[in-house]
């Protein structure tokens, strides 16, 4: 049963729809034409707004909430908890909350929970959950406390994402120092995932002339849950396969031939296997690859050491793009022996949208290539995710801080729509990308930021239009850079060179063209160029 005021401060909403249905004169608050004015108050803000609110109200505590908490029911709680006591409702939690409504209806003292643990069951299994919230009295008309409102929000996704963060930092920090020994660097795995709470197992595998042999694992004995055939078969394939909530996985570089082994790897199952868990997973997983990979080719270096750099350089690439209008190189410099930190990559996100990054890491040497891997990895997942290139600028930064290494690392990431024929770019502290035609040459210098670390604020995007014929060239700096030589006249000549190169020849002959004009005297920097030719 409702009344007049009842039915104005409900309506139109599913929730208010659904209070209105609740026969209240048969709960313990009596019908709504009798409740105090001050309940009334409450009862019109929490369905006059989108943000979350509950209200629990009488000796029963029964439960009035708004669509914006309905998110928090879960997919099992809900329409059941409308009207219902909230110890029923939450019973597996009540014994964490009562003590608060207990205090909050004894002094009258508002509280304040941020980032709250909770263990709940609202979607038919044991999920760990995070809250930030506040209980606030709520009294009569004489004064007296007979109900709370909860004023939240969810802030699991939040506390979830920067604990995975800070495991990849931790892990990857611990793979750099260690490669070189692949004992060591085991044990180094196991010891950080067994520590993670999202990751409840990982079993490690080496491709040994015996075979997949156990040789590391966060328990005392390696599941064996998966048959061995999906092992070998991850291994000889080197792709992801999935049994139950586990992600098998090859320990391998990008462009190994042959994986180093497998490792299985249990997300948190108090955690969705959602997406979210999997591209986590992933990066573990690519991180451990990468540094084993690294570490089995440091102790093979029986051969002349620029030939060993090169091939581990070129295993950080990624491989060449299949979609017509797509052109990559990498050229090495040719007075160093060290593998440099220079990277590019290009994603396709379906739909005619390819994510396009080329960045830079400080120094050379086995740990820049670490860094730029673990960055290129995270580039990569991150776009993968759907975000736009300010987005995952961000998403870099915040990997960054936990990498030891990435500091001051610059990196250009953009999104080319094919269909839309628009370019949206973002720059942290790298060059500005240059579109070159027949007829002229256009620097795209807005998007710009700070390289990585360096700063917590949004980073900007910009989207320029492309039109037809238009080349467009990203690129490191050892194309432009010069000793002795102020900057802007390195731009200036690629840009000269660029043009009078478009106007002679087609758009496919730049990138080597490119190389070979600007770098005539030789590349004293790595140099990677990735180019879009725009049917």
């Amino acid at each position: 049963m409702s009344s007049d005021w009842f039915d104005l401060a409900t309506q139109g909403t599913e929730s208010g729809e659904l209070a209105r249905s609740i026969d209240w004169s048969a709960t313990s608050i009596g019908a709504p034409d009798t409740w105090p004015k001050t309940l009334r108050a409450a009862v019109r803000l929490c369905f006059s707004t989108r943000f979350p609110i509950f209200i629990a109200w009488g000796p029963e505590l029964l439960m009035i909430y708004n669509d914006g908490y309905r998110p928090m029911l879960g997919e099992d709680k809900h329409p059941a908890a409308m009207g219902a006591p909230a110890s029923a409702v939450w019973a597996e939690i009540w014994p964490e909350i009562e003590p608060l409504f207990d205090s909050v209806l004894a002094t009258g003292v508002p509280t304040w929970s941020k980032d709250q643990p909770l263990l709940m069951n609202r979607s038919g299994y044991d999920e760990e959950t995070a809250f930030t919230f506040s209980y606030s009295p709520l009294r009569d008309e004489e004064g007296t406390i007979c109900g709370v409102m909860d004023v939240a929000t969810e802030t699991t996704d939040h506390v979830v994402d920067a604990r995975r963060l800070q495991t990849l930092g931790t892990l990857t920090a611990a793979l750099q120092r260690l490669q070189g020994d692949v004992d060591e660097l085991a044990a180094a795995t196991v010891a950080v995932l067994g520590r993670s709470q999202d990751v409840t197992r990982a079993d490690l595998y080496l491709d040994t002339s015996a075979g997949l042999v156990p040789f590391a694992s966060t328990h005392e004995r390696h599941d064996e849950s998966v048959p061995p055939h999906v092992l070998r078969e991850v291994a000889d394939r080197r792709r992801l396969d999935h049994v139950g909530n586990a992600l098998v996985a090859p320990l391998a570089a990008t462009r190994d031939r042959v994986a180093a082994g497998v490792i299985v790897l249990e997300g948190n199952p108090h955690r969705p296997d959602d997406d979210a868990q999997r591209s986590f997973l992933q990066l573990v997983a690519s991180a451990v690859g990468t540094a084993l990979s690294s570490t089995l080719a440091q102790i093979r270096q029986v051969d002349e050491l620029r030939t060993v750099a090169n091939a581990l350089q070129d295993a950080m690439l990624p491989d060449d793009p299949t979609a017509p209008g797509w052109h990559t190189r990498y050229r090495p410099a040719d007075d160093s022996l060290l593998i440099g930190g220079d990277w590019y990559d290009v994603v396709d996100l379906s739909d005619g949208r390819f994510g396009l990054v080329v960045g830079d890491c400080v120094g050379k040497g086995l740990r820049a290539a670490a860094v730029m891997g673990q960055l290129r990895s995270a580039s990569r997942a991150l776009l993968l995710e759907n975000l736009g290139p300010a987005a995952t600028l961000e998403g870099l930064d915040r990997f960054a801080r936990t990498l030891p290494g990435a500091e001051l690392a610059t990196v250009l990431c953009a999104i080319v729509d094919e269909n839309a024929r628009t370019i949206t770019y973002s720059a942290a502290g790298h060059l500005p990308p240059l579109v070159v035609n027949k007829a002229e040459t256009c620097w795209l210098n807005d998007g710009r930021g700070t390289p990585l670390a360096l700063t917590s604020l949004p980073r900007q995007e910009a989207t320029a239009a492309l039109d037809s014929g238009d080349a467009v060239i990203l690129y490191t700096d050892g194309l432009v850079e010069r000793r002795g030589e102020h900057l802007s006249e390195g731009l200036r000549r690629l840009a000269d060179v660029a043009l009078a190169i478009r106007e002679e020849r087609p758009a496919a002959d730049l990138p080597d063209a490119l190389l070979a004009e600007l770098l005539s005297g030789g590349a004293r920097d790595d140099v990677a160029l990735l180019l879009y030719e725009v049917p």
